[in-house]
């Protein structure tokens, strides 16, 4: 046996160490966090550029901007140069769910389903008009949970979340969950008092930035 060893050791010196097989690179858009004052975060922690991106889901500026810039700055994420927090404010009673429904299935189910709403955006506003002409509509509701609830439903919303995971039961627990409406509606006082006067809104490292789209905004995030 100490021969065979002795043998094979004078190999390895001879010819060197069998290449060691190459890691594969860290995906930083699994690194997914749902932050205290209502934004989530996705990407690498110490990324050279932090970048705060504050959205609408009604805005059509916005859908316009998630599909242009998503598959670059998905892959800048991916590789760790740039995080994003999203801040998607809620406008009106759709926005607050289409909010909550995106924040419902945590983390790793977050940036598929905030994608999903953007790009089912027009089929969402034109069924949200179709329901606002409808008697269910007119009426009070108990509570708002219970509107949230009407809306996810004659929307496609609840639908679309649950092509991605997210149970019923799950999406009617979080509908009408007081704390998670207060913390989505807190992101809009928050816009206000950052300055925030319309959407698709950017901060790159703390500062807010003269862009709007993803042609002006991507220079910004690529500098060296």
């Amino acid at each position: 046996m100490r021969i065979v060893i002795l043998v094979v050791s004078f190999l390895f010196a001879l010819f060197g160490m069998p290449p060691a097989k190459a890691q594969p690179a860290r995906n930083w858009t699994n690194t997914v966090a749902m932050l205290p004052g209502g934004g989530v975060s996705v990407g690498n922690p110490m990324a050279r550029v932090q970048l705060v991106e504050w959205a609408s889901y009604t805005c059509s500026h916005c859908a316009t901007f998630a599909r242009e810039a998503k598959p670059e700055l998905t892959a800048l994420i991916r590789s760790g140069k740039v995080r994003v927090e999203y801040r998607t404010l809620p406008r009106d009673a759709l926005d607050l769910t289409a909010v909550v429904l995106a924040r419902c299935g945590g983390p790793n189910r977050f940036l598929a389903a905030h994608d999903a709403i953007f790009a089912q955006q027009k089929a969402m506003l034109d069924k949200a008009e179709a329901f606002a002409a409808t008697p269910p509509a007119q009426q009070p509701t108990a509570t708002i949970g219970k509107r949230l609830e009407q809306l996810a439903d004659a929307t496609g919303l609840r639908a679309l979340l649950r092509g991605h995971g997210v149970d019923d039961a799950q999406m009617t627990r979080c509908l009408n969950d007081e704390a998670g409406q207060k913390r989505a509606i807190a992101i809009a006082g928050a816009a206000q008092a950052a300055g925030v006067d319309g959407t698709p809104a950017f901060e790159v490292n703390g500062k807010k930035v003269a862009a709007h789209d993803w042609a002006t905004l991507k220079p910004l995030l690529t500098a060296s």
